[in-house]
This record gives C-alpha cells, structure tokens and sequence, in this order.
C-alpha cells in the first residue's frame, strides 16, 4: 500500500497551480482631486464603503509638500482605524507619490466591514493632496514587485500570473493622465501640483513601463504589483482526491 500512495504524492509535487483574477468591487474605485484649498486632517476621501467582500484596499496619494505645511502620515479605513501599510514611496523635494494597501486579513476580526477611507497627518494642514482608492477581491497578502523613479515612467518586473498593477505619478505642474497599458484612475490636481494613477491586470510574469503624460518638472512615478491568490489546478483537486480514496481503502 505505501507503493500507491506514492503515486499521488508525486501527482501533487507535479501539479501546476493557477491564480484566480483580481476583480474591483462594482462600485469600489474612484479618485479625489484638489486644487487650490489646504487640507485639514484627518480628511475623509470616501464615506461608508461597504467592503465587506474585498480582500485588499489600495489608496494612491499624490502631493504637494515644502511650503511650511504638514504631510500626511498614514491612511486608516473603518470604525476601528485600522492602519494602511506602505507599499512604496518616493518624492522629488515637493512633490509626493505614496501606494498604501490594506489586506482584511490585518483588519480588525480579519475581515473589512463598512466604513471610510481616512487620510491621517499632523496637527495642521496640508497644502493640497489628490487621491485614489481600489477595493479588490482575490489578492494575496502584501504585495508582489514595486518600484519607483524620478521621471514620468517607471518600469516593473512582475513576479505572477494574473497579478494586479496600481501605479501612481505626481508632478510639479499639471494634471498626469495613464498611458496604456494602464487604465486611468485619478488625472487631476494635487494644488498647483499634478497627480494621476492607474491599473493593469498583467496575464504573466514580463517587464513594462507605466507612464503618465503631463508636467516635466519633478516627476514622481511608482508601480506596484499585487499577486492573486493561487488556486489548486485540476490536476492537483485530482491527485488529492485519489489518496484520500486510497486512505479510505486502507
């Protein structure tokens, strides 16, 4: 009987494992832009979002930070405030890009409920931010591949099949629309600054640049991959259920 069972042992080492697809929420992106106001925090960007079926949330910040003002510090979503990681950040001396995700695996109780997406800082008030935000389902934890650069495009390697791409830009002027292969999210103003973001589903592992039109002056892009979560091939439910039949029979 040891024999068989070796049979399905090395079914599943051969298995090939697929991922599922990352979807948005219906209803679960949208974007801020902010022109010609300061900010005061904390400052809500999106009321009573009901995420109870998301995996991860993703908010882009594009800013305009130097002027004796006060920077954000965080992003927080839900009655229990739970706190964002950063997934990468990058500035040019005024301008500030920022990628900050949330799994429901660190909210609170695991699992998000309803509630807003919060932007955090200081006592005081910031010159001008403009925002972003994706809710999805079928991501994994953390993130994938990211990587930043002081131009209006930045390249990534990413790491997966399936995954998922956000990138977001910031400029020292006007508004920065995504190029394809991104679908555009925010293209707005950030004060006399610009920002823009955007996302991609990437079908397999390969190397692009993201770009964004708009300003020259102090550009700030960055990109960062989120990987779907893996989902057993057929070939693997099958070599599974053919021991669990033999365990059966013993």
């Amino acid at each position: 009987m040891k024999n068989f069972l070796l049979i399905p042992l090395a079914l599943i080492g051969a298995a090939s494992v697929s991922s599922a697809a990352i979807t948005i929420l219906p209803s679960g992106s949208g974007s801020l832009d902010d022109a010609g106001t300061t900010d005061a925090y904390p400052s809500t960007i999106a009321s009573s979002f009901n995420a109870s079926t998301a995996s991860k949330i993703v908010v882009t910040i594009s800013s305009e930070v130097g002027f004796g003002d006060t920077a954000q510090t965080g992003v927080s979503f839900g009655t229990n405030s739970d706190a964002f990681d950063l997934a990468i950040s990058a500035n040019d001396g005024i301008t500030f890009a920022y990628i900050y995700y949330l799994d429901a695996s660190s909210a609170t109780g695991g699992s998000f409920g309803t509630g807003d997406i919060v932007i955090n800082g200081a006592s005081g008030d910031s010159n001008d931010f403009a925002v972003s935000w994706l809710f999805l389902s079928g991501t994994a934890d953390g993130i994938g591949a990211s990587n930043s650069a002081l131009n209006q495009t930045v390249s990534l390697t990413t790491t997966a099949a399936d995954s998922f791409v956000v990138a977001a830009h910031t400029n020292n002027g006007s508004s920065g629309a995504a190029q394809s292969p991104l679908t555009a999210l925010l293209n707005g103003d950030a004060g006399s600054a610009g920002g823009g973001s955007g996302y991609a589903t990437i079908a397999s592992p390969s190397t692009a640049d993201y770009s964004f039109t708009g300003s020259t002056s102090r550009p700030v892009t960055l990109a960062v991959e989120f990987t779907a979560i893996p989902e057993p091939s057929a070939a693997l439910l099958g070599a599974i259920g053919f021991l669990v039949l033999l365990r059966r029979r013993r």
